[in-house]
């Protein structure tokens, strides 16, 4: 893992500020054994987050399933089991013991207007671990999203 840092000593601690930290690395995708070793990176990456004084820290998109899976049958299976299985509290349990906020970008999977949908979500945790906001992306890029997932905020029970 490279890590650059630019990181000012001279912001009084007077002053409000938040200090952002930014992963940008690749990762294995495509089945479930790449988002349990995405789940470990964004555990190192958060602990080394939370040693720099970093407040929030930011993945890129579909971090925890990998942004390349370009079959719907397989990123919704990895949807459903990210949801079902825990992870996304695992990353919250990480927000916590580290005493950061993260966000993390995930395949999700809901139940909305009494359909099973798939969306391109960010959760924001907190540094106390709770959910701050759930965001469903709005604006899919090309025929691979649009196939692969549900676009965000349309109905009205989604906020």
């Amino acid at each position: 893992m490279i890590v650059q840092s630019f990181i000012s000593d001279a912001i009084p601690s007077e002053i409000p500020h938040v200090r952002l930290a930014i992963y940008q690395g690749s990762g294995p995708t495509g089945d479930f054994s790449s988002v349990r070793t995405n789940l470990e990176t964004l555990r190192g990456v958060a602990q080394r987050a939370q040693q720099l004084g970093a407040h929030l820290l930011s993945f890129p998109e579909l971090y925890l399933s990998g942004y390349n899976t370009t079959d719907a049958k397989t990123a919704h299976a990895l949807a459903d089991r990210i949801v079902n299985e825990g992870i996304l509290e695992e990353v919250a349990d990480i927000a916590r013991d580290q005493g950061l906020a993260i966000i993390c970008p995930y395949p999700e999977s809901a139940m909305v207007a009494g359909v099973q949908r798939y969306y391109d979500s960010i959760v924001v945790f907190g540094p106390n671990g709770d959910t701050l906001k759930n965001y469903r992306k709005t604006h899919l890029w090309g025929g691979d999203e649009r196939h692969i997932w549900s676009f965000g905020h349309v109905h009205p029970e989604e906020g």
